[in-house]
């Protein structure tokens, strides 16, 4: 597989990986995790399944967080709406 096919198949599954839901980030991470457990996988193996859990949990509290923040944003919103009513 030439560089150039090799590196767009990766940029493609980044994405992908990427606009994957908080859900489905953790369920996918909860499943390589229940694999390390249940399987029989080398030492290398094991390290990138670990390591790929991972990285699927730090795009999860990513959608969290910024979701938090949106919440944030809405309830400052709506706490200015009610002291503009009371004043």
């Amino acid at each position: 597989m030439s560089g150039s096919i090799k590196r767009s198949k990766d940029k493609n599954k980044k994405r992908i990986v990427q606009e994957a839901s908080f859900e489905e980030h953790v369920s996918y991470a909860e499943k390589i995790l229940i694999n390390l457990e249940n399987d029989d996988v080398s030492l290398e193996e094991a390290v990138k399944n670990y390591g790929e859990a991972l990285d699927r949990i730090k795009l999860a509290k990513k959608i969290l967080e910024n979701n938090c923040s949106k919440i944030e944003i809405i309830e400052g919103i709506g706490e200015h709406d009610i002291a503009k009513k009371k004043s």
